[in-house]
């Protein structure tokens, strides 16, 4: 997959994120009804069964009819899951065999107590353990090769459209970069504890999120108690509330006293609320993958940023970044920028 471009995997993973994946009827639905969910989601499971099983065992309805790209996956991960089951115990050690051993036989399962008595020197209560169903197995596998894909490609686009906009900013960051390493040295390769140690690094990447969220809607919770909001009602119990991920990261309460319309990575600098930036949610759901992809954009912020400058293109930059695609993320058709090597900019 990683050296073939026309690998089926691969080109199904880009689908999915693709333009020609808009924003379906059904999904508009599910975020604007999402107490009938039950409904959208058998709906969307009818229709992407049909579409699966028509351009699969019906060759010639490919010309009319294009297959649902995320069914496609469910289904060639179903087949992994069983393969993996049948073929019993390995000594394979990656995320589907870490999964399946927590996993479960039956459906649905319930968090079940262990016993009191193994845990009386840690706490009071006994933990819930949580096994994994076979099909909660299922649906992560693609949850994962999608979301570790698109969403850390289109990050590091907004990146490089606001470090070729604010080269004041870039300049702070180059020269933070510097004193950690040596800028000329391109074999100077980061360390873990060294990118850590970077505050200005990880306050600019978090000013970035912050001014460019990149999943539309990802705060979704079910209260579980009756309250009341003025000038709007009583909220009754199970009641499906979702946030609005601009409302909060453009609140000049949350944000001020700098505009929170301009970029200022000094923002961060300040504690703030711990709901007030919620690029990745919240809570234990949040998105499971958020240090690593924080690490990943760091490492390559600071290898490229050693060597090279990233300069603003002026009318083509400025309006790439109003080409945006909506679906599941919001991401730019394409960013245009220049690099420059930073051994040219003094000469």
């Amino acid at each position: 997959m990683q050296n073939n471009p026309n690998d089926p995997h691969l080109v199904q993973s880009q689908r999915v994120a693709a333009e020609e994946s808009n924003i379906t009827p059904l999904l508009i639905l599910f975020l604007f009804v999402p107490e009938l969910k039950w409904l959208w989601n058998g709906l969307h499971q009818c229709d992407s069964s049909i579409r699966y099983w028509l351009t699969n065992y019906l060759p010639i309805t490919r010309r009319s009819i294009s297959d649902e790209p995320l069914m496609w996956i469910e289904k060639q991960a179903e087949h992994l899951v069983k393969k993996r089951v049948k073929l019993g115990y390995t000594k394979r050690m990656d995320l589907l065999q870490l999964m399946l051993e927590s996993a479960s036989d039956d459906d649905f399962i319930q968090d079940q107590p262990t016993s009191a008595v193994a845990n009386t020197e840690t706490t009071t209560e006994p933990p819930l353990v949580r096994k994994l169903t076979k099909h909660e197995v299922v649906a992560n596998i693609p949850l994962f090769m999608i979301a570790g894909y698109e969403t850390t490609s289109t990050a590091l686009g907004y990146i490089a459209y606001v470090l070729a906009t604010h080269p004041n900013e870039q300049r702070k960051l180059q020269e933070h970069i510097d004193a950690h390493f040596e800028s000329n040295t391109e074999q100077d390769i980061p360390s873990y504890e060294s990118i850590t140690e970077m505050d200005y690094l990880d306050m600019f990447i978090r000013e970035t999120f912050r001014m460019y969220p990149i999943i539309q809607s990802i705060i979704n919770r079910q209260n579980s108690e009756e309250f009341h909001i003025e000038n709007v009602g009583t909220i009754p119990v199970g009641t499906i509330i979702t946030g609005s991920i601009y409302d909060l990261h453009f609140n000049p309460d949350l944000w001020g006293p700098v505009d929170p319309h301009i970029f200022y990575p000094e923002r961060f600098a300040t504690k703030r609320h711990p709901l007030a930036w919620v690029p990745f949610g919240a809570g234990p759901r949040n998105c499971v993958g958020m240090r690593f992809a924080l690490l990943e954009i760091k490492e390559l912020l600071v290898r490229l940023l050693k060597i090279y400058s990233i300069i603003d293109c002026g009318e083509q930059t400025h309006n790439s970044i109003k080409e945006l695609t909506e679906t599941f993320v919001i991401f730019p058709k394409k960013i245009i920028v220049r690099l420059q090597r930073r051994d040219e900019d003094t000469q």
